[in-house]
């Protein structure tokens, strides 16, 4: 039976039109492993492109079982890039966490992480010499690993080249550890080392598996860590 790994949906909008989308480059990168993607998607009856985030109900009870079976079904979640944080995919993400399903968070994904971690507004915007929001360049920038961490381990490099496409970054973390920074100084990924796989990266690795080696490596560890969870 083929496995199944979880995406995160986000809202979003297309010719006035309110959508949950499942990116594509995500899709693609789970059925090339031969996995079923499965969308994760907001429950509630509401435009949530629209709906400031102060004004999105909080979760009822039923809710939260909901997401719970479906996290439940997975071997493992993706959490992915987007504009906006909502409340239904920090709970996704604790509730995964603290079931040790393998979760990567990717650009926000990771920002959505550091923020659970730390219970308050831990994203700041991008003010340093990198121009870190550059969409369809192959690589922005050089990325710093440190020793010792879940990421040193499947890079197996001290440092690597990165794309780059956000205007916000982690300014810190609480339990998560930082793993890497950029040239400049900002945080590109944290992890908890305490789990089986806990990895956000600030990049986009999705975007980069058809030209790039160490891409290839943090999805490949990620469904592997899946595949020992099956």
């Amino acid at each position: 039976m083929k496995n199944i790994i979880g995406i995160l949906g986000i809202p979003t909008c297309d010719e006035n039109y309110s959508v949950i989308a499942l990116f594509n480059d995500y899709k693609n990168i789970i059925v090339e492993h031969d996995y079923i993607p499965f969308m994760i998607c907001p429950l509630l009856n509401i435009d949530y492109y629209n709906t400031k985030s102060n004004e999105i109900p909080e979760l009822t009870e039923k809710e939260k079982n909901a997401y719970k079976k479906m996290v439940d079904m997975c071997d493992g979640i993706i959490i992915p890039g987007g504009n906006r944080m909502y409340n239904f995919q920090a709970f996704v993400t604790e509730y995964a966490i603290e079931k040790n399903i393998p979760v990567l968070g990717i650009c926000m994904g990771m920002q959505l992480m550091a923020n659970i971690d730390n219970k308050e507004n831990c994203i700041v915007a991008n003010e340093t010499e990198i121009n870190h929001r550059q969409s369809n360049t192959n690589y922005v920038h050089k990325v710093k690993i440190k020793k010792n961490t879940l990421l040193n381990s499947i890079i197996k490099k001290n440092k690597i080249n990165v794309n780059s496409c956000h205007n916000y970054h982690v300014s810190k973390v609480n339990k998560f550890i930082i793993s890497s920074y950029s040239e400049d100084g900002i945080i590109e990924s944290i992890e908890l080392p305490e789990k089986k796989f806990v990895l956000g990266v600030q990049w986009h690795p999705e975007k980069m598996t058809s030209y790039d080696l160490e891409a290839n490596k943090i999805i490949d560890s990620f469904i592997d860590a899946c595949n020992k969870r099956s």
